[in-house]
């Protein structure tokens, strides 16, 4: 054969493509091509191969919530969050794969996703929800790359002008600022009709006091049914957080505790309370009747928007504690200042997370208890010793409160109407 008229050189890389060499080239050429021929043979199988993007998001996240289990609130909100990052990423092209993936769609999760949340644009923590989804979009990612299906190392970097921001305790001139307020007037019954505008509601007037005496969290203190409050073998009133009833949920395993009635609120009438709730409704019976359960707020939306109002300043705390209006204040401060109280006067750290259901681990015994004494009576004991507050206290009654809402009886309720429900 003539060299002169060499045949071109064709070597197979995948289905239908060729690598061909004119005639004449070096052969040592398809050596150096070789090593790169295979990367281009494994991108055109993740062009074809690759699974479409929206259904690979729906599996990272079912795959998310089966290792690692999160209460329904929790859980409603990843849902939610992914669905958003899938509205921006395949809204033009419901059918692009997870290949496809690039630097551009980081960009693009940038520019638009702001705007989906500016809905929400009176909350003051939009930055700190953008990192939420941040976090959501590079463990999708981070799954992908796992998973062979991009090569890129992608990543979105989360915002630099957001701080964490650190829920602030009370002060007791802030306490003494919300215990005088209208829920806690002494109240006859001879009280005239609507003496105040706002709805009066039971978990207007023991929501306070349960969080700043016992340090549950908000959902916690509002899914609260009667059977929750027991007595135990030792004559320990306790207040059992759990999640046993309907809807009913916890934020973790830890959270699931049995916390001391204090003398205060059992003066103030809560055990009276619960006994009328137990005599009207059965032992089932929500103790915040007002309440209704919401698939993402579950039963604290109403007490939240009460005590909190939509943005900084606007609920009862921040018209009753003008000190709120800077920021750092909101229901969550009860759970804050009860634990800083319960610090300042030396309590145990172990028995301080054991009581906000932080921890399940062993209570530590200090010299002043008996290794013997059952665990209740000793945080019944710790409580009652070490949870002081310098709080008028002594004129506040729920019988008094009962007043105000018999004034109000056959009164439009303010407002927009909660759905109906089944608790």
């Amino acid at each position: 054969m003539n060299a002169l008229n060499q045949s071109h050189i064709s070597v197979p890389i995948n289905h239908g493509l060729s690598l061909a060499f004119a005639a004449g080239h070096d052969p040592k050429i398809l050596e150096l091509a070789m090593p790169h021929l295979a990367k281009i043979s494994e991108s055109i199988y993740r062009h074809h191969n690759s699974p479409l993007l929206a259904e690979f998001m729906d599996n990272v996240l079912s795959r998310f919530l089966r290792e690692n289990p999160r209460n329904a609130k929790s859980a409603y909100q990843l849902s939610a969050r992914m669905a958003k990052i899938k509205t921006v990423l395949t809204q033009d092209d419901p059918l692009r794969r997870v290949a496809s993936l690039s630097n551009r769609d980081i960009q693009t999760l940038k520019d638009e996703l702001p705007k989906l949340l500016r809905q929400n644009n009176a909350s003051s923590n939009q930055g700190d929800t953008l990192q939420a989804y941040y976090r959501l979009f590079n463990r999708m990612l981070d799954q992908a790359t796992n998973d062979h299906w991009i090569d890129e190392d992608l990543k979105i970097k989360g915002c630099q002008t957001t701080k964490s921001k650190i829920t602030k305790s009370f002060l007791d001139s802030n306490l003494v600022s919300l215990f005088n307020s209208w829920p806690y007037q002494a109240y006859d019954s001879s009280t005239p009709a609507a003496p105040v505008l706002q709805d009066a509601q039971s978990y207007c007037f023991w929501l306070m006091p349960l969080g700043l005496f016992t340090g549950a969290r908000l959902n916690e203190l509002c899914q609260l049914r009667a059977h929750d409050v027991i007595e135990d073998a030792h004559g320990v009133p306790l207040i059992s957080i759990n999640d046993n009833g309907f809807n009913k949920s916890l934020k973790n395993e830890q959270s699931r505790r049995e916390i001391p009635i204090s003398s205060k609120l059992i003066t103030m009438g809560f055990l009276d309370f619960v006994t009328e709730r137990r005599q009207a409704e059965g032992p089932d019976a929500l103790l915040f009747s007002e309440l209704r359960f919401d698939e993402k707020h579950l039963y604290s939306r109403a007490a939240s928007r009460f005590f909190c109002g939509p943005e900084t300043g606007a609920g009862f705390i921040g018209q009753h504690c003008p000190v709120a209006l800077d920021g750092g204040f909101n229901f969550k401060s009860f759970r804050r200042t009860f634990a800083v109280r319960l610090e300042k006067s030396n309590v145990p750290a172990t028995t301080i997370a054991h009581l906000l259901g932080h921890s399940d681990g062993k209570l530590e015994v200090t010299q002043e208890h008996y290794l013997d004494k059952p665990q209740s009576v000793l945080l019944l004991d710790t409580l009652e010793r070490h949870l002081s507050y310098n709080l008028p206290l002594g004129d506040i009654n729920w019988e008094h409160f009962k007043h105000l809402m018999s004034s109000q009886a056959g009164r439009s309720k303010r407002g927009r109407r909660a759905r109906k429900t089944l608790h």
